[in-house]
């Protein structure tokens, strides 16, 4: 009998993720990573269960409860940062009820902070970046009780002391990894884009490629890396197709941190769809300067609707030190062109960045309700392990580790120097009040509960607002800067 894996997703709340009820407008996307674990080890011969424990609300008794009756021999973990702490919790219970079983942890955390995940003896290997090939020789080796030390990628213990093999090289032809084990998917009304992100449902999110070549400080391309490496046209149109006849998916969201960087690709993407016949809303991530007019105007002529761009500052010398490589008057004309063109948009904006002052704060908040931008997203500055920002964290402020947990982007353990916790807190709520409670945005939203998907969308919404209306003590406190 082939070897049984159950692979994991952690159970973390919305509200856990978030650290307020803002978590309601973030939507819940399928975590492809572990999928394509899953799709890959199948491939290979094992017998898997995925459980994404945090969308279908799993708590530890049931993980434990589903091991028990499906018996594997390895448990694979995948888990962030902020997460980390509910992964050990999980584990913990695993290996108290299942001591023969082995642990392997993965994801962006201990591929950041390898020391700190593996100083949990809970995990027996760790497997860092790209996980398909890894795991795949890890567990190949184990079954045939050979010899795990020449394995890339990978981290265990010898002797009570942690060993961290070389990096493995990043996987170049994409085209060869499986899709996603989408059979693992009970139900796809459970992954749904933020509320000002979708036009119709069904919508599935989709990756069509990885590594990002930019050098954001903030960034921490820990898993992919900075080499961008893409699908062909010919093997995403595959999967398209695939997930429009299994699931009836109405819109796709591409996910790539990079999707528009290479233009041609693009081009002969929906060029080959369209010859096909196949149309369909959708949505995307983008840089400012990897878009111009005419590519905004095919990218509309092809369905996409929304793009969501990566602003951060409303303050150019800000923009230099995290390395974004745009200015603030590209930004305004970009986002003016989509206006032109009926293209929604969506801005990231970052506050607490290295350097960051009231002025410069006042700055980013006066940015995006200038902008013609549809709906913003504000996050407190996190410096993650692995960027550069973490390592420099001390010349700019001071970092807390303490607590992992609130390595979220919603809670502030990175405070600038000269800045504090409760000015951060005060302009993060003042941030998404002065976008948000303007009257033409509360009439499109309420224009927007009477489309397809509404009834779900107000009720995101409605939950969401409780932060941004919700009066605190913390904003009655004098902004001393001492």
């Amino acid at each position: 009998m082939n070897k049984k894996v159950y692979l994991l997703y952690p159970p973390i709340s919305k509200r856990e993720r978030y650290s307020s009820e803002i978590g309601s407008a973030g939507g819940e996307q399928l975590p492809l990573g572990i999928f394509y674990l899953g799709s890959y080890l199948k491939k290979n011969g094992f017998r898997i269960k995925i459980r994404d424990a945090e969308s279908q609300n799993f708590k530890t008794e049931d993980i434990v409860k589903e091991i028990k009756e499906f018996e594997p021999e390895y448990v694979g973990v995948s888990s962030t940062t902020v997460a980390f702490h509910r992964a050990i919790e999980v584990v913990k219970s695993i290996k108290e009820n299942f001591p023969e079983i082995k642990i392997i942890l993965g994801g962006p955390h201990i591929t950041s902070n390898v020391q700190h995940a593996m100083s949990f003896d809970l995990f027996d290997y760790g497997v860092l970046r790209e996980g398909e090939i890894t795991i795949t020789e890890l567990l190949n080796k184990l079954n045939k009780k050979e010899s795990i030390k020449k394995i890339k990628g990978l981290a265990y213990r010898e002797k009570g002391k942690l060993v961290v093999n070389p990096h493995r090289e990043y996987i170049e032809d994409l085209d060869s990894l499986p899709f996603p084990a989408y059979e693992f998917v009970k139900d796809i009304k459970l992954y749904t884009p933020p509320p000002s992100n979708y036009k119709t449902l069904p919508v599935m999110n989709i990756i069509t490629s990885r590594g990002c070549p930019n050098q954001c400080t903030f960034c921490d391309n820990n898993v992919f890396g900075r080499k961008f490496r893409k699908r062909s046209p010919e093997n995403i149109i595959e999967e398209i197709k695939y997930l429009r006849e299994k699931f009836n998916v109405k819109e796709i969201a591409f996910v790539d941190d990079t999707f528009l960087v290479d233009k041609e690709r693009v081009y002969k993407l929906f060029e080959q769809l369209e010859k096909e016949n196949i149309k369909f809303p959708w949505t995307c991530m983008s840089r400012i300067n990897n878009v111009d007019f005419e590519f905004l105007k095919f990218l509309k002529s092809k369905g996409c609707w929304h793009i969501s761009f990566g602003i951060e500052s409303g303050d150019d010398e800000i923009l230099k030190i995290i390395k974004k490589n745009i200015s603030l008057k590209q930004a305004e004309k970009v986002i003016n062109w989509c206006k032109q063109l009926k293209i929604k948009t969506k801005g990231f904006f970052i506050i607490g960045h290295p350097k960051e002052t009231l002025e410069t704060i006042d700055k980013t908040i006066k940015l995006a309700c200038k902008l013609p931008l549809d709906d913003v997203v504000f996050t407190l500055n996190t410096p993650i392990p692995g960027s550069q920002q973490y390592t420099e964290a001390d010349m700019y402020g001071s970092l807390d580790q303490t607590n992992w947990a609130e390595f979220n982007y919603w809670r502030p353990v990175f405070i600038p120097k000269g800045l504090n916790t409760e000015i951060l807190l005060k302009k993060h709520k003042e941030a998404y009040r002065s976008f948000y409670l303007r009257p033409k945005i509360l009439f499109r939203y309420f224009l927007s509960f009477f489309g397809k998907g509404g009834l779900k969308r107000l009720k995101s919404i409605a939950q969401a607002s409780l932060y941004i209306l919700k009066s605190q003590k913390s904003e009655k406190i004098k902004l001393n800067l001492t």
